[in-house]
């Protein structure tokens, strides 16, 4: 009985929102008594069995603790993830001084079983007022060296589109090379496969996909393509390169398929990492009858060696047929956030960067790191123009890049830069930058 008694008493204080609760046969716990003293006080009706009543809350009990397992086995087998960053800008013009909520992102990683993972994210932008669907796709796991990826997925090109949190980049702003000749972060519906050779030059990874592809001009302003295709109010090649062609699913078009890859050597040597990434697929999706295949090579090495770091990039993008792009750019009306000048036949950018890590470079034994950091880069999104067509000189710029980025801890960052770019029509812009950003998982 006093097993009984101590049972009802736990469900009661389980059940304490409720003022009573009532069973089959004719028993009622009157539950607003619960803890008034200590006492329970239990009115028996005629036909009531104690025994059965007992029998039920056993059952109800086992019930909780399955519910409790599955609340565990969730947490084991969910895990959110997610960063984010701020930014204070100083443009030449102070006019234009602006803080900015830049982006924060919510990530969810969840394993259904041994072999099948799923990977999303959603990209909240510029104070939540802009909402991007960034990732979402099943990992099919098979074998270390051939498993199986679809869904929405990150473009393999370049180290940073796949691996773009800000707490991996040492400046407050991405590279201006992964925003115009890499239009970070890309992603693209499809799939394909991935894997490790672990005993190729000291380990090879490699990820080949089959996904939508980009957009280089829209039939008309008329067709925003939200939620049916069509390129919304974007989806076209401008002046400054291919950023214009990459959409958001919904608005994504599937006449048109692209191929894109990417092969990392990570150990080649101590500390160095070799990789090599393509892209290529037509880009017209019939809106006009000439093909307009554009492919994307880029190449980059990483490299560290106790307090010194460094990585560098080169990107080539080759339109065919921009001619008949910009001829049909020229006879249909464009969006009015869009830019008709020329697309080119041709683009080629480059980059490199060096860091010095100080509190290691001064042997001080600390968890903090600090990078003092300069960056070059080159970006000449005009670089091949076809016959006919006048060259857009402002899109060849100069950037130099100089700051300082403090991490307390590996996913928090403090960022500190200047930059100045220098373009081909002969004018400059200077920016000073103030960023925050971190990461958790």
């Amino acid at each position: 009985m006093k097993k009984t008694l101590a049972t009802l008493v736990c469900l009661g204080m389980f059940l304490g929102g409720t003022t009573a609760w009532a069973q089959p046969g004719g028993l009622i716990i009157e539950e607003e008594e619960i803890g008034k003293g200590g006492e329970l006080i239990i009115i028996e009706e005629e036909g009531a069995s104690l025994e059965a009543l007992e029998k039920q809350v056993e059952l109800m009990a086992e019930e909780i603790d399955g519910l409790r397992d599955d609340v565990s086995t969730f947490r084991r087998n969910v895990n959110v993830t997610g960063y984010g960053e701020t930014h204070l800008r100083f443009p030449s013009d102070e006019r234009r001084n602006n803080f900015d909520a830049h982006r924060f992102v919510i990530g969810i990683n969840a394993k259904f079983n041994d072999w099948i993972f799923l990977n999303a994210e959603i990209d909240y932008e510029h104070a939540a007022q802009q909402l991007e669907f960034e990732m979402g796709y099943l990992d099919f796991l098979l074998d270390p060296k051939f498993n199986v990826r679809a869904g929405t997925v990150l473009i393999p090109v370049g180290f940073l589109n796949e691996f773009h949190e800000p707490v991996f980049f040492w400046t407050v702003e991405r590279p201006l090379l992964q925003n115009r000749a890499i239009p970070t972060s890309w992603n693209g519906t499809g799939g394909g496969v991935f894997g490790t050779f672990g005993n190729v030059l000291g380990g090879m990874n490699y990820r080949v996909y089959v996904v939508n592809s980009l957009q280089s001009l829209r039939i008309n302003a008329s067709d925003n393509g939200s939620g049916v295709g069509a390129g919304g109010a974007s989806g076209q090649f401008t002046s400054s390169g291919i950023r214009g062609g990459r959409l958001q699913p919904n608005n994504m078009i599937a006449s048109d398929l692209a191929v894109t890859g990417r092969v990392e050597l990570p150990n080649l040597f101590p500390g160095f990492q070799l990789g090599a990434s393509f892209y290529t697929g037509d880009t017209s999706h019939n809106f006009i009858d000439a093909g307009a295949r554009t492919t994307l090579v880029e190449g980059d090495i990483k490299f560290r060696k106790r307090w010194f770091e460094m990585n560098a990039t080169v990107v080539h993008t080759h339109i065919n047929n921009a001619a008949e792009i910009n001829k049909a750019n020229a006879i249909a009306p464009v969006a009015a956030n869009a830019t008709s000048t020329t697309v080119p036949t041709g683009s080629f950018a480059w980059n490199v960067q060096v860091g010095v890590h100080l509190l290691q470079l001064m042997k001080v034994a600390t968890s903090h790191d600090i990078v003092l950091h300069g960056m070059y880069e080159r970006i000449d999104s005009q670089n091949e123009i076809p016959a006919g067509f006048p060259r857009d000189v402002s899109q060849e710029v100069d950037v130099f890049t100089g700051g300082v980025a403090w991490f307390p801890t590996p996913n928090v960052a403090i960022k500190l830069d200047y930059t100045n770019q220098d373009r081909g029509n002969n004018t400059s812009s200077q920016e000073f930058n103030l960023g925050m950003a971190y990461m958790f998982f």
